[in-house]
């Protein structure tokens, strides 16, 4: 009886640690997803153009819903914060572009100003600094450097 036990007990542990495992994995959005995600950036790229950006944020935020890694929409989403003036919400989504690609130079300055807009000089710097270790060839992060030194 106590191998039957023993044998269920690790048969637990294992649906356990693979359910632990399974729901750590990154879901790929399918096709569908896909599609209703893009169809929602389209949506809230004509509410930004428009002017209405609390239309915009909804929709950028529900195609996030359908492709949360989709680094187009997050740019959108946090354009969009910087146009409000709420560059702590700016902050967190270009944080979370240049996590899933850190090699976006524009995300970079986009983060960059909202750092300033946070009065946060240091890390507007070191943004600004990171986007020209990948393209060195750019003059706004240059031109904001030296805006930082007026403030």
């Amino acid at each position: 009886m106590k191998y039957l036990a023993r044998i269920m007990m690790v048969a637990v542990i294992t649906m356990v640690c693979a359910g632990i495992t399974y729901a750590g994995a990154k879901h790929e959005p399918t096709e569908e997803d896909l599609k209703k995600s893009y169809e929602h950036q389209t949506q809230g790229n004509i509410y930004d153009d428009e002017g209405k950006y609390d239309e915009a944020i909804a929709e950028y935020k529900e195609a996030l819903k359908y492709n949360p890694d989709d680094t187009n929409t997050l740019f959108n989403l946090g354009i969009v914060y910087l146009k409000i003036n709420k560059p702590n919400e700016a902050v967190k989504v270009f944080s979370r572009v240049v996590e899933i690609d850190d090699k976006d130079f524009e995300a970079y300055n986009l983060l960059g100003l909202a750092y300033r807009g946070l009065g946060k000089k240091e890390e507007a710097k070191k943004a600004w600094e990171k986007s020209l270790s990948i393209e060195p060839h750019q003059t706004m992060p240059h031109k904001f450097m030296e805006e930082l030194k007026d403030l």
